[in-house]
């Protein structure tokens, strides 16, 4: 459950940047962000779903507001999202010893599915902060980093809101 709303924090934070860049000349930002928030329902949904194929009781969680404000430069935009994916690496580490300990093997396995999407969420991210950090304030760099970012598509293989251990 705490899971859950971890995720749904994520993917509401994602929503606040994805705003934030609407609000600019950053399409491209925008909808790396709106895609990324997509992302991050579609695993609080795996996680809803994988609680409910395992009858769990499931209990939402109140969500806290976005920040207002996430800084001038796009940098400092992508910064906050590697520290939030940086984040939800660590919750779901602290939950993958608890699964051994309880010999849930099942959710063990579960969680791996997880571990292994963090590595490529910190890497994504990680990857435009190079490009970020290479144009550094040069508008025309700027731009083409955004243009970039605006191309990405959505992940294929987001999880469904039901059937949570398929995939996994």
């Amino acid at each position: 459950n705490a899971q859950i709303r971890n995720e749904m924090q994520a993917h509401y934070n994602y929503l606040g940047m994805s705003i934030h860049f609407a609000n600019t000349a950053y399409n491209g930002f925008s909808k790396w962000f709106r895609l990324q928030a997509a992302e991050e329902y579609a695993h609080a949904m795996k996680l809803l779903g994988y609680l409910e194929d395992r009858d769990a009781s499931v209990v939402l969680q109140p969500l806290d507001a976005p920040p207002a404000d996430f800084g001038e430069h796009p940098l400092d935009v992508f910064q906050a999202s590697l520290e939030q994916e940086q984040g939800v690496t660590l919750q779901i580490n602290d939950r993958y010893p608890l699964s051994q300990q309880e010999r849930d093997f099942t959710s063990r396995h579960f969680l791996s599915w997880f571990l292994k999407e963090q590595v490529e969420e910190e890497r994504t991210v990680t990857d435009v902060i190079d490009r970020l950090r290479l144009v550094g304030k040069d508008p025309a760099g700027l731009l083409q980093v955004d243009n970039e970012a605006g191309s990405r598509s959505a992940a294929p293989d987001l999880p469904t809101t039901s059937g949570g251990f398929e995939g996994a």
